[in-house]
């Protein structure tokens, strides 16, 4: 027994210094040989005294093992311990957990929610099979480098069979127009494509087929969210009838849910064979996508095309001779509008993220440095600093870990007010989700918070001497190098909030000048009428785009309504054309290069419903049918590129649009129109009459100018719309809206970007109100002797307030260096204003200067109360 009870307690002291399982064993072992001995001396034969012995220690070795599992567990034990007292201790102090957990979860939360969107957008590939290999082709200009993705009828024959970079190569037009299905009429996203269009896309149906040949010219494929919307399911829709323009086409094909290539699109029909008038070189009335030829890179493919396009401009230099061909990925294509716009919505959130890091940062320095004291107490009575480390290590990841769940659960918040936030032209948006990309860039966050939350101010607090601890008793400890490194995190926090302010106030002073911006026309009380009237040969087309120039009488008869137009071509609206035009006497077949302009229709009284000033010659009126001479009103920009000092009235110019062969007279000038949105320059425009184009005219916006709340006639001018032409699709909206969504993408960055400011100059408050509040704290004993010895209060407050002061100034000329950058970076970004504009710099200096020293006055205003009795005593 005696034996039993030496190896026990030797094995507990061995459990209680940690030492390796061989030495157990070799314990064991050395005392069943003294057992075998002691049984030898007993008389027993060897085997009795072996057999023996092994039972008396069989014992013994169970506690062996349960030791050694004792020992493999006790890591998982001590953390459980050290996260329960973790626990208590966040509880205990309930404003600091709840603080840093705000602060980290509203850091991370965004951050993943903005990343979501960028990941969706940006990262993420095109949902087809080898994305990456299909393409969008344009046109590039040599001079300027301007791109659009528009081709000419000319240039896409050449395109498709001057090259081998294709595998698949697709033209097709369209948009959102209406059409007639299941005896109704409705709006619908209508492309013509070519067959090959779904082999570039490499989409199969989910039911039917789709139309390969010529000869499927009456078939259509439908979308699968239309084929549900209005026939119940996809297997209902096949061999059902859709009717557009007035021709019937039979429905072969349904697509998978979820496609909806080029564009927003319900429904694709074959792009029947284009009339030669179409196919010149000056409108750029079509657009192509392509799949490359395996093995071929988008630079190999570019190299390619250009020297198609050189080849071309040799060949016909006044169309040709300053552009080329240019070959954009599919996804770039897509979100080269908002590119920018989102990385530096994800560069402001990480701002904002560093700048919560430093905030909970300074929070547990503050913290540990408090509990400098415990530390020292736990020390003297045994406590390794790799134990304290540990213990202090544990409670900052366990708030960085419910800062992290907390984030998460904001992310998903986040990410569902983004999109609802998010403009109509974003694109994707319908691929945007927190998946697990989003959800692992949290997670590293949260790692690499807890780390160094944790880990710095632990160590720091982990060197301090027991003893300087234990001297102190219960007040904190002032250390030189804590209160250095909680400066340097302030002047950190306020250098990046200033940053991001800047940003934030170029962006809004940029956003307000867009909303000021002079228009060329008037957008306030117009309601837009969207017009699809299907037409189906020469004769219809005139009578439909006749229709649409004489309605005017009729709705100016409507009370309220105080003047009528139509046109094809609204500013910001989705219909319009461009090219190149010629005016006689001044450019030959020879030309070197001939103006471009943008294409537009307009019935009589449109200039006037719109408010477009008309500063020369007359407008469009009712003799200017179909058999009357051709007219044109062209644009001060028009007049500016072309007639520059001269009088271009009675002067005669044609295009590639409809009619090539007939000359337009000049006959009136009218001002010049931001035509695409608010913050495009005012280009060249070229006007000409409905009727007098009138394959162009069948779907048209009609404004009407009111007296009265332009929403408030919707009812009676859709009814009186209908009586007049019941088989025309008709959408409601106003001018003000369609303004609104044009500018949607600068707005929703301003926004953000400014709610991003806000947030970082909020945390920076509280970083230098903590700081402050801590050092007059830790100074409250100097203080009182100050005052003691005839300072006046006046004089401490002063004294507090101008430390706060320099770190102010030195936050702010760190981050007027980093506003340099951030300037630069989002210079293209911002209309009317220069990046180094001096009244944001002004403005954002003084409110950050004011709301700093604000935070730091209070307590400043309470170092001067101290009492100096008090403050002596506790010292």
């Amino acid at each position: 027994m005696r034996t039993a009870r030496v190896l026990l307690l030797r094995l507990r002291s061995l459990f209680r210094q940690a030492k390796v399982d061989r030495e157990l064993e070799a314990e064991l072992k050395f005392h069943f040989e003294q057992q075998v001995g002691e049984n030898l001396a007993k008389g027993m034969t060897a085997a009795e005294a072996r057999r023996e012995a092994a039972r008396a220690m069989s014992g013994l070795a169970r506690v062996a093992e349960e030791c050694r599992d004792a020992r493999r567990v006790m890591p998982l034990i001590d953390f459980a311990r050290d996260c329960r007292y973790a626990g208590r201790m966040l509880v205990k102090n309930r404003v600091f957990a709840g603080v840093a957990i705000a602060t980290l979860a509203l850091g991370i939360g965004a951050t993943t929610a903005i990343f979501s969107v960028v990941n969706g957008v940006l990262l993420q590939p095109l949902p087809y099979p080898d994305a990456q290999r299909i393409v969008s082709l344009g046109t590039r200009s040599t001079d300027s480098g301007r791109e659009t993705s528009r081709l000419t009828g000319g240039d896409l024959i050449d395109l498709r069979g001057g090259t081998d970079c294709f595998d698949a190569f697709s033209a097709y037009w369209g948009g959102e127009i209406g059409v007639q299905v299941a005896g109704r009429g409705e709006f619908a996203g209508v492309f013509w494509v070519e067959p090959s269009f779904f082999r570039v896309f490499s989409v199969t149906p989910s039911k039917g087929r789709t139309f390969t040949t010529l000869a499927d010219a009456e078939a259509a494929v439908i979308g699968s969210g239309l084929a549900v919307r209005v026939f119940g399911s996809p297997a209902r829709a096949l061999g059902k009838t859709v009717s557009v323009e007035g021709r019937a086409y039979e429905i072969v094909g349904v697509l998978p849910a979820g496609f909806t290539a080029p564009q927003a699109t319900d429904l694709w029909l074959p792009m029947p064979e284009v009339p030669a008038v179409a196919l010149n070189r000056t409108a750029f009335n079509f657009r192509a996508v392509a799949r490359l030829a395996p093995g071929l890179s988008p630079k190999e493919a570019q190299t390619r095309v250009t020297a198609l396009g050189t080849r071309l401009a040799r060949a016909f230099p006044a169309s040709n001779g300053a552009r080329t061909f240019s070959i954009t990925p599919l996804r770039d294509r897509l979100v080269a509008s908002t590119r920018l716009t989102l990385w530096v919505l994800l560069g402001a959130v990480l701002l904002v993220l560093l700048i919560a890091c430093v905030n909970v940062a300074n929070l547990l320095l503050a913290r540990s440095t408090t509990r400098a004291h415990e530390m020292a107490l736990r020390a003297s009575l045994g406590a390794t600093r790799w134990r304290i480390l540990r213990q202090l290590a544990t409670e900052s990841l366990l708030l960085a870990a419910i800062g992290g769940v907390l984030g998460l659960l904001l992310a998903y918040a986040g990410t569902g007010a983004l999109l609802r936030l998010a403009p109509d032209t974003l694109p994707r948006l319908d691929e945007v989700a927190v998946d697990w990309r989003a959800l692992a860039f949290a997670g590293v966050l949260s790692l690499l918070a807890s780390l160094i939350f944790g880990l710095a101010p632990a160590w720091q607090a982990s060197r301090a001497a027991p003893h300087d601890g234990l001297r102190q008793g219960g007040r904190t400890m002032l250390s030189g190098r804590s209160t250095r490194l909680r400066r340097l995190l302030v002047v950190g926090e306020i250098a990046l909030s200033f940053a991001l302010a800047i940003g934030g106030g170029l962006l809004f002073r940029s956003f307000v000048t867009l909303t000021r911006a002079d228009l060329g026309y008037r957008q306030d009380s117009v309601l837009v009428v969207t017009a699809h009237r299907p037409a189906k040969g020469e004769q219809e087309y005139v009578r439909v785009a006749r229709f649409f120039s004489e309605i005017g009488p009729s709705l100016s008869a409507v009370p309220g309504v105080k003047a009528v137009g139509a046109t094809m071509g609204l500013p910001t609206g989705q219909y319009g054309s461009n090219g190149s035009y010629w005016v006689e006497g001044k450019h030959g077949a020879d030309a070197p290069q001939l103006p471009e302009a943008g294409f537009r229709l307009a019935s009589p009284g449109y200039f006037a419903a719109l408010g477009v000033p008309l500063v020369g010659g007359r407008d469009f009126n009712d003799g200017d049918r179909f058999d009357a001479p051709f007219v044109a009103v062209i644009s001060q920009a028009l007049a500016r590129q072309t007639f520059r000092g001269e009088d271009p009235i009675g002067r005669r110019l044609r295009c590639g649009l409809d009619a090539p062969d007939k000359w337009m007279t000049i006959v009136g000038v009218v001002g010049d129109v931001r035509q695409e949105s608010p913050a495009s320059s005012p280009e060249p425009q070229l006007y000409m009459p409905l009727e007098q184009h009138p394959y162009h005219a069948n779907e048209v916006h009609v404004v009407l100018r009111t007296s009265v709340p332009p929403t408030s006639l919707v009812p009676t001018v859709g009814e009186l719309m209908h009586r007049l032409t019941p088989e025309t699709a008709l959408k409601f909206t106003t001018l003000d809206e369609m303004v609104g969504a044009s500018i949607g993408t600068p707005r929703f960055r301003t926004l953000l970007v400014g709610m991003f400011a806000a947030l970082a100059l909020l945390l920076s408050v509280a970083g230098i109100y903590g700081v402050t509040s801590y050092l007059t704290a830790q100074r409250a004993g100097e203080f009182g002797l100050r005052i003691a010895l005839g300072a006046q209060r006046a004089d401490v407050f002063r004294l507090v307030l101008g430390g706060a002061a320099r770190l102010a100034v030195s936050g702010l000329l760190l981050g007027l260096a980093l506003s340099l950058a951030v300037g630069r970076l989002i210079a293209s970004l911002l209309f009317g204003l220069e990046p180094l504009d001096p009244v944001t710099y002004t403005a954002t200096l003084a409110l950050v200067l004011v709301v700093v020293l604000t935070a730091a006055a209070v307590p400043a205003a309470g170092a001067a109360r101290v009492d100096p009795m008090n403050a002596l005593r506790r010292e």
